[in-house]
């Protein structure tokens, strides 16, 4: 893979690699970029497996997600694959079949160590969720992130709520999708009635912050709703009401057309898509926002800045890049992901890149 060209000179003080944004994960080389620039060769099932060393395991609950967001990522993947959400997502019912596989997926990459994120569906209504939590506390799972919409967050579960869980189990990083700051229209957008008002969001807000849970908003950019510059400002200022310190905004992911399913979510993300290069020029620009730095994954790319107090991150992925990687460089895993059946696998779809446990 070709080398690209030298950094940019300094922007405030801080290395700015202006070929990155405009490639984006077309720049990605792992041993050149990045996070690690590294792999580990891990026996998974007495089976040698070559692991980019700073991979990321996901933990998908089972749980039917309570909302119907019409740019929904759980059901975007299984598209840009060809498939359906509803057809490939299988279920391992039993508990202790479930929880004896996660068990041995966490015993099996301990000498890896991977960032763990529970995600859904919809985690926080998961009654699965204090127990997970409680067996990746056991592992000291490391960098523990939960991903949620937060309408379960106050529920009480086994006798407490939901945010006393992942408080109790020593969860770190906390991330709440919401389209939009105003309730009603978060709601229309989101297509659910049980997302958390503003008042319940900040109690949330109070007993994460006050126990060391970090809290992040995600935001995704729709054309009709949070979609430029100023609406940016806006949603942070929003935030800082509230007390959250980090916020994240996403471009919707690209799907490749010769294998992607035209779905509704397929159909949308293509009609709303808005464009982040043209914010980040104006991020640029701006004396309110301070560079942090960049990340070039194998499919996505980050940029993060800061704005008064908030570590404010911008994303963007392609699904069809993710595929293209994995195609010429298949002996190296990326991700992994603990499906709701119990199996370990190098990608979103159960089907594919099987791992353990066996059985």
């Amino acid at each position: 893979m070709t080398r690209f060209s030298p950094p940019s000179p300094p922007l405030r003080g801080t290395t700015f690699n202006e070929s990155w944004r405009r490639r984006k994960s077309e720049a990605f080389e792992l041993v050149g970029n990045s996070t690690t620039g590294t792999t580990k060769l891990i026996n998974l099932w007495n089976r040698p497996t070559k692991v980019y060393s700073n991979a990321n395991l996901s933990v998908y609950s089972a749980q039917t997600c309570n909302a119907r967001c019409t740019f929904c990522v759980e059901e975007l993947r299984p598209a840009s694959r060809g498939t359906d959400l509803w057809f490939q997502k299988k279920i391992e019912r039993d508990d202790e079949i479930y929880f004896a596989a996660l068990e041995a997926t966490l015993t099996e990459l301990r000498a890896l160590n991977p960032s763990v994120s529970v995600t859904g569906g919809e985690a926080s209504k998961d009654p699965r969720l204090p127990r997970i939590l409680r067996t990746l506390a056991t592992h000291d799972a490391r960098k523990r992130t939960l991903t949620t919409n937060g309408s379960g967050l106050l529920d009480v579960r086994e006798g407490k709520r939901v945010i006393d869980w992942l408080v109790d189990t020593g969860l770190q990083h906390l991330n709440i999708s919401k389209a939009h700051p105003d309730y009603a229209r978060n709601a229309q957008l989101m297509k659910f009635t049980e997302g958390l008002s503003d008042q319940h969001l900040q109690r949330v807000v109070h007993t994460a912050t006050t126990s060391g849970v970090r809290i992040r908003l995600s935001c995704v950019l729709l054309k009709e709703a949070i979609n430029d510059f100023t609406a940016v400002f806006d949603y942070l200022d929003y935030a800082a009401s509230l007390g959250v310190d980090n916020v994240i905004f996403r471009q919707l992911m690209e799907t490749d057309p010769q294998t992607h399913s035209r779905n509704r979510v397929v159909e949308y993300c293509d009609q709303q898509r808005v464009r982040l290069e043209p914010i980040l020029d104006e991020i640029s620009s701006s004396s309110r926002f301070t560079f942090q730095r960049q990340i070039v994954g194998y499919y996505y790319y980050v940029e993060v800045w800061r704005y008064k107090n908030i570590d404010v991150v911008f994303e963007e992925a392609d699904l069809a890049r993710l595929e293209q990687v994995k195609q010429a460089d298949p002996e190296t895993i990326h991700e992994l992901v603990f499906h709701p059946n119990g199996r370990l696998a190098s990608t979103w779809q159960p089907w594919d890149g099987i791992l353990g446990p066996q059985r």
